[in-house]
């Protein structure tokens, strides 16, 4: 059963479970299944109304990276140094994030929530450094809002622009294909250069 059927046979509560999964079995595809269900959205395929869509992945995810918050926190460094490398936490991310948090755990939260496995680590690296709640709740929380509704309403927008090439392809094809081209090869960009961002502040210890 893939994700997609998952989430279309169970609803809003699939959604929240596939989005919590993510931060525990790390198999789940954040953002290729946002961007889809964003895409359901519009068609007559599914019933998903979108602002709850927002609410239920939103929830899920933030949910997740909270009982991975509890469970870095609870089973401590030796534990995660010696099995985090079958979900990817390795000596080197460890380090890396954990140089982030120094001065920028706010920042860090929000930014490498859009950084591929990076924000599957932050979670049990912020119960290791036992990062305050009140800093780690409303930023985790904004952070969920943020990531979720950028994908699904960015899938929303292509299946609206699709169909409109669709009906007026003579003459939309073009401007709407270079209009994809544009917003894939700007997601590529702004993914490297927060990749980029992060792993400099922690090769320098966040100095700058």
């Amino acid at each position: 059963m893939g994700f997609e059927h998952f989430a279309t046979t169970y609803g809003y509560v699939g959604v929240f479970i596939l989005l919590m999964l993510e931060y525990l079995v790390l198999v789940v595809p954040g953002e290729t299944l946002l961007t889809t269900l964003g895409i359901l959205s519009h068609t007559n395929q599914v019933h998903f109304n979108l602002p709850l869509l927002i609410v239920a992945a939103s929830l899920g995810t933030f949910t997740g990276s909270m009982f991975t918050y509890f469970i870095g926190s609870l089973v401590g460094r030796p534990v995660v140094q010696r099995y985090g490398k079958y979900i990817f936490i390795t000596d080197k991310r460890l380090q890396q994030t954990e140089r982030l948090f120094q001065r920028q755990a706010v920042l860090t939260l929000l930014i490498t929530k859009y950084i591929a496995v990076i924000r599957d680590v932050i979670p049990y690296v912020s119960g290791l450094n036992k990062v305050n709640l009140r800093t780690y709740i409303p930023s985790q929380l904004v952070a969920s809002f943020l990531w979720t509704s950028t994908f699904l309403i960015g899938g929303n927008m292509l299946e609206r622009l699709g169909m409109s090439v669709y009906h007026h392809w003579r003459i939309e094809l073009v401007p709407g294909v270079l209009l994809l081209i544009v917003l894939v090869m700007g997601y590529r960009f702004v993914h490297r250069r927060l990749r980029h961002f992060v792993n400099v502040k922690a090769e320098r210890g966040i100095d700058g």
